[in-house]
């Protein structure tokens, strides 16, 4: 596992590990297309060292395009993921990527909630 933090898709997106948490950080107003998902992904595997673990993935007002929410929705790089957003506009778009997804996969506005979700998740697989 690599310390510290991955910038990826043109710095929209930032990657780091924080307590065995993978932390996905989307820049706000960001549009996502499949590229900068490919290159998120990228960062994941690099930062993860290739082991799948719990993400947090933060992107309020973020758009991303049908092709990128489905390649997310294809990454083995994940436990579970969390996205945290603050409307309803963010909840609507973390609920059509979980269509695809093989992962558990929930939406919150609450960073700490979120967090309690995944660790809950994390003690279940153990």
């Amino acid at each position: 596992m690599m310390p510290g933090r991955i910038d990826a898709a043109d710095g929209k997106n930032t990657v780091s590990v924080s307590a065995g948490i993978l932390e996905s950080v989307w820049r706000p107003g960001s549009f996502v297309d499949v590229d900068d998902a490919r290159d998120a992904m990228l960062a994941v595997e690099r930062i993860s060292g290739g082991t799948p673990m719990p993400m947090i993935s933060e992107m309020t007002d973020v758009v991303f395009s049908a092709a990128a929410r489905y390649q997310f929705a294809q990454s083995t790089g994940v436990v579970a993921i969390a996205v945290l957003g603050s409307s309803t506009v963010d909840r609507v778009i973390a609920s059509a990527t979980s269509r695809e997804t093989q992962y558990p996969h929930e939406f919150f506005t609450s960073r700490n909630a979120a967090i309690a979700w995944l660790e809950d998740v994390a003690k279940s697989r153990e």
